[in-house]
């Protein structure tokens, strides 16, 4: 036989063999060609699984969820390989936890190993649903149940994908990432209300990840960065987004060892978050910087901004249970830092929880350790006024290694802002109203330095005597401050080492300016 025959042959041989393979992996896997059968009871682990299996083995491609309801257990997504929902398709999480796999436990509550997908060291997975879709992991059948398994929890992967899925109802968290890169959810819903620790989406030191046209409905947490791990989160961009959550749209924490950074949170609405709306918190050590929070509106929320460098200092090298009482003390790593958080056209009508009521924007670092760098430009809030409180003289004490929470510092001395250990703050353009009277001043301030007020206009009731409370603050400069209100004090400056408080309103001649001795003994 002639050389160049044989290679000819040997050439279309090997095209033919190449053709075959890329027919294998442009193949899909339905799962009811491995035994999957739609039924309200009846378990489809075993073929589903075998489905994702032959998908990966075969260099990749997509398994086809079709229309009907299929109950599972634990099923291991692998490398390659597209999870795809048709139309008027259910996938169930089991009812019964013998049917989920035990996965080593990760480092934060809830302190449970069973989750209903899970992924460890895999690549290129991708969630694909459908309008007429959904999975469902039917937590309210683990109301009381010694475990309750999460929806989705990958780890250690790279580049994943959720598009246009609808995810519900999981035992605890619903999408836990741990050290995870290039993640892409867009046109998701994620509804999880029907348990506690019902949070929506956590990550925990992950990076390069984009959040986008997603609507998020639950009962704790909505958007979680963790950081509880060695990795930092950074590169995050999250926009149109829809958000509902009983505790927080957005939160950064509590877990926070080693950091957060280049964060853009945008073009987002976030309602119905009584606990509160925005959370960035560093409590354990980390570095939380280059934070962009921008285009918001909140309605029915609390405490819509809530900044806090705390010294828990939690060092994270063992699974841990959270702890919240009010005599914490600090577990040994150094103390964190905040600084460069940008907060620009911001607005929402505020409704907070009531005992104690949360609606105060809250920032406060420790003493010695400034949150630092802060602008606020453009902010514009509505709050219900609670009448008489009678705690314009309240110490709020420091809680320095206490679980972070607004609504353990009680009862705040100011409606509006309180802000305690800042250092470089610049606020400009801000409006905060009243809808009902409120004793409290609008904006009080300790240890508060280097920073800048510009056209900021506050309503205050008569009873509260003053706008602004300043003590132990230096190097302050106010340019337009108004008071909406015929009161005593446009500020009352207070403390020992209270210096430099520059005031110019040249429209509000006839406000005073007061200044008294330190009303509370030093150590305090």
């Amino acid at each position: 036989m002639c050389f160049n025959k044989i290679i000819k042959r040997l050439n279309s041989g090997f095209v033919l063999v190449l053709l075959a393979l890329l027919s294998a992996h442009a193949q899909p896997f339905n799962i009811v060609d491995f035994g999957a059968k739609s039924s309200y009871t009846e378990l489809s682990t075993q073929p589903i699984q075998a489905a994702i299996d032959a998908c990966e083995k075969a260099g990749g491609g997509t398994v086809i969820i079709p229309k009907g309801t299929f109950v599972t257990g634990t099923l291991f997504l692998k490398s390659n390989v597209t999870i795809q929902m048709e139309a008027y398709s259910e996938l169930f999480g089991s009812t019964s936890l013998n049917d989920y796999a035990d996965v080593p436990l990760a480092t934060e509550e809830p302190q449970f190993s069973k989750c209903l997908f899970y992924a460890k060291d895999q690549h290129n997975i991708k969630i694909i649903g459908h309008p007429r879709s959904e999975i469902n992991g039917r937590g309210y059948f683990f109301k009381h149940s010694p475990e309750r398994p999460r929806l989705f929890r990958i780890e250690d992967c790279k580049n994943i994908e959720f598009d246009n899925a609808i995810i519900k109802n999981s035992g605890s968290w619903c999408m836990y990432f741990k050290a995870c890169e290039g993640i892409n959810i867009h046109h998701t819903s994620v509804y999880n209300k029907e348990n506690k620790n019902n949070d929506g989406m956590d990550f925990d030191g992950c990076s390069n990840v984009s959040i986008t046209d997603s609507n998020l409905q639950v009962e704790d947490d909505a958007i979680c960065l963790k950081s509880s791990i060695d990795k930092i989160c950074e590169n995050f961009v999250i926009s149109n987004c829809t958000i509902s959550s009983y505790w927080a749209s957005v939160k950064f924490g509590t877990a926070s060892k080693t950091g957060f950074r280049n964060i853009k949170i945008t073009d987002c609405q976030f309602f119905d978050s009584r606990h509160g709306a925005i959370k960035l918190l560093a409590v354990d050590g980390a570095v939380l910087e280059d934070v962009e929070i921008s285009n918001i509106k909140m309605f029915n929320c609390g405490g819509p901004i809530f900044v806090r460098l705390g010294n828990r200092g939690r060092s994270y090298d063992k699974s841990i249970r959270q702890i919240q009482n009010a005599d914490a003390a600090p577990e040994g790593r150094p103390v964190g830092k905040i600084r460069n958080l940008l907060f620009r056209n911001i607005e929402g009508r505020l409704t907070g929880r009531i005992d104690p009521p949360t609606e105060c924007i809250m920032m406060t670092g420790l003493p010695n350790h400034y949150i630092e760098n802060v602008v606020m430009e453009n902010i514009h809030f509505s709050y219900t006024g609670f009448g008489d409180l009678d705690v314009k003289d309240r110490v709020v004490p420091e809680e320095e290694a206490r679980y972070p929470e607004q609504l353990f510092f009680g009862v705040l001395p100011a409606y509006g802002m309180y802000l305690r250990h800042v250092k470089g703050l610049v606020l400009k353009d801000v409006t905060l109203q009243l809808r009902n009277a409120d004793d409290r001043p609008a904006i009080v301030m300790e240890d508060v330095v280097e920073s800048r007020f510009e056209q900021i206009e506050m309503e205050v009731h008569s009873k509260a005597k003053m706008a602004m409370l300043l003590k132990d603050c230096q190097n302050i400069t106010l340019n337009q401050v108004l008071p909406k209100a015929k009161i005593d004090n446009l500020l009352e400056v207070q403390g020992a080492i209270s210096k430099k408080i520059m005031v110019d309103n040249s429209t509000s001649k006839s406000i005073n300016f007061k200044k008294t001795s330190p009303i509370y003994p030093p150590g305090k």
